[in-house]
């Protein structure tokens, strides 16, 4: 395939910023400091098994309608659920506990250190946008915390759209942007079902960000058309010498 990119576009968390990272890390704390009977260990073994179905209860009305519009409500659910678990008694905590975690996640989320350096070298030769999934609340204060807004001309967020990836219509809409063909529009992102399938079935171009080195499933209508495990990688593909990041 052609790599006449005109457009790059990027996922948010765990693609440009550390955000499981930073969860795990807030989510740990907000444990400890609720002073429950039981371990951190345990309490974060509980929220992971919740999370196992309510992250696809969530997708679903009547809670979608909620998330789109704000984290709040079902992260306090989460943690109700959670703590209804492990430590009933404690299951008030849930609302302070939701604002609390949210609170220490934007403290701990970090952009990866070759996020801006690479955005700096793609600056001015693409038409740079973003297009997260997440909450409205959520992504824009992870955005403005990140201090990213300026490089991106265009972003896309699910809460915003009412509609979030894989969804083919969110690709196209970013190629009507620059009234662009599919096929010179860039998608990186860390999602295989989100962000590579997503992309592809709008004919995009798609870097899967793997830092696992996963393997691509055997099941897979498409293939993405490069696997890297850092954002210099995008500079790899685009033919960009990586000596021209910036080291500011």
């Amino acid at each position: 395939m052609s790599k006449d990119i005109q457009a790059v576009y990027f996922d948010l968390d765990d693609t440009l910023c550390a955000y499981w990272a930073a969860s795990r890390k807030a989510l740990r704390q907000t444990f400890e400091e609720a002073h429950l009977p039981v371990s951190a260990d345990d309490a974060m073994d509980a929220w992971r098994a919740v999370f196992a179905t309510f992250s696809e209860e969530v997708r679903r009305d009547p809670w979608y309608r909620h998330y789109l519009e704000s984290g709040e409500p079902t992260r306090t659910e989460h943690l109700r659920r959670t703590l209804e678990r492990i430590a009933p008694d404690h299951a008030h905590k849930a609302e302070p506990m939701s604002r609390r975690y949210a609170e220490l996640r934007l403290q701990y989320l970090e952009l990866f250190p070759d996020a801006k350096p690479v955005l700096d070298a793609l600056r001015g030769k693409y038409r740079l946008g973003l297009i997260t999934n997440g909450p409205a609340d959520v992504q824009r204060s992870e955005i403005e915390t990140l201090g990213i807004e300026g490089y991106f001309d265009h972003i896309l967020i699910e809460g915003e759209m009412q509609i979030g990836k894989p969804a083919k219509e969110v690709f196209e809409k970013a190629s009507s942007k620059w009234n662009c063909e599919p096929s010179q529009m860039l998608f990186v992102g860390n999602s295989f079902d989100h962000d590579v399938l997503g992309a592809k079935s709008a004919g995009w171009q798609a870097l899967w960000m793997n830092k696992e080195g996963a393997p691509v499933p055997d099941d897979a209508p498409f293939q993405p058309d490069g696997i890297i495990q850092d954002l210099c990688g995008v500079l790899d593909y685009l033919g960009i010498e990586r000596s021209s990041l910036s080291t500011r």
